[in-house]
């Protein structure tokens, strides 16, 4: 009578769920690691998570088995799991540099995509079974973390058919992952919007008693990304020349925390930018305050720290309506200085260079409906953004 099958290097059995009690399971199996040797892996629930059925259990040990083997480069071949080789592929971005929040992004995207595709090798990785896990993503997770996951199989899947294992890419043939009802994207404020919401910005109590009233104010002038401008340091501000360089960007790094690093989201988004009047100022004004804390960036948060990107957000979205600029957000500001760089005529590369573009496609296509400086930009928005005297 014939036994089981022997597993191959790198492959498990059949995943258990075994009930704990107290809406907890704990998820185990057979799993063949690199030595040839058959053990026994297994994983609980974690604390506090209520999984009636298991579900969380079982992605908790198929997390656990992809991190337990990744192959390298000279391994990979048609038995090679797909999920071990999206580990790979994660693994050389990371070590590349990629950004700690798109690392952290693309993890927890590969973790849905392993409930899909965990088993699966690559001699199995047909563009049909691709395309319907992708869309079953779509379905459960939203077409965001679809496009994520297709993003990660295309690179793995590339580094196969470099290594001569696949003999094309068959991501290349899935189906675009549209959104039922895509998202309209950030509205653009004209120019007398911007100074009523300026004078607005001044009379509320909460924008005052929050520090929300100098930040927008800078968002405005410059239409940095949030993430820029919270890193700005006072080093960065030359009053004199009324230009302010934008070096660095504030992350928050898992098991870290928040932290300030010296990279932008591209290389062109290391700029120097001129400022309009009422942006110079207001850090005239900012400059003779006391400094919080121990760090020298313009915009701490209550306690002198590191003020996080997303607090900020949330901040703002619970005042902006009372200030009249209801459903905008910190990327509104931004595409409203690419809109009036437009509607002065002035050209995309100038755009390009002031908002940090790499590239002038993204400019034109996304916000307008290398390095130079374009003083002409402050110009611009002192005329435009012109604050309204009650």
């Amino acid at each position: 009578m014939a036994g089981r099958p022997p597993l191959r290097i790198g492959q498990h059995g059949k995943i258990a769920r075994i009930p704990l009690g107290g809406d907890a399971y704990l998820a185990r199996c057979r799993y063949r690691d690199d030595d040839g040797i058959v053990r026994i892996v297994e994983r609980r629930t974690p604390v506090d998570a209520r999984d009636q059925h298991g579900k969380i259990a079982e992605e908790e040990l198929l997390d656990a088995l992809a991190a337990r083997r990744a192959p390298s480069e000279d391994e990979i071949d048609s038995d090679t799991l797909v999920s071990a080789l999206c580990t790979t592929y994660l693994a050389r971005l990371q070590e590349e540099g990629r950004a700690a929040n798109t690392m952290s992004t693309y993890e927890f995207a590969l973790g849905k995509l392993n409930l899909k595709i965990g088993g699966l090798r690559l001699s199995e990785a047909s563009a049909g079974r691709i395309d319907t896990a992708l869309r079953a993503m779509s379905k459960q997770h939203g077409p965001t973390m679809a496009r994520q996951a297709k993003t990660i199989l295309r690179g793995a899947l590339a580094m196969a058919v470099l290594v001569g294992a696949l003999s094309s890419n068959p991501v290349n043939d899935v189906s675009r992952i549209r959104a039922k009802n895509p998202p309209a994207g950030a509205k653009a404020l004209t120019g007398d919007q911007l100074g009523t919401l300026l004078v607005a910005l001044g009379e509320s109590d909460y924008c005052q008693a929050n520090d929300l009233v100098d930040p927008i104010t800078l968002l405005i002038a410059t239409g940095v990304r949030r993430s820029e401008l919270l890193a700005i340091r006072r080093q960065d501000i030359d009053l004199e020349s009324g230009t302010v360089a934008i070096t660095g960007k504030v992350v928050r790094e898992k098991g870290v925390g928040l932290k300030r690093v010296d990279e932008t989201k591209t290389a062109a988004g290391l700029r120097t930018i001129p400022l309009p009047q009422f942006a110079i100022e207001m850090l005239k004004k900012r400059a003779k305050q006391p400094r919080s804390g121990t760090l020298d960036v313009i915009f701490p948060s209550a306690v002198g720290t590191l003020r996080d990107p997303n607090n900020f957000g949330k901040q703002w979205r619970k005042v902006r309506d009372d200030l009249g600029a209801a459903a905008s957000t910190s990327h509104t500001f931004r595409k409203s200085v690419a809109t009036l760089i437009d509607d002065e005529g002035l050209s995309a590369r100038v755009g390009a260079d002031h908002l940090g573009h790499r590239n002038i496609s993204m400019t034109q296509d996304k916000y307008m409906t290398r390095g130079r400086q374009h003083s002409e930009v402050a110009k611009l928005l002192d005329k435009a953004v012109a604050i309204k005297d009650e």
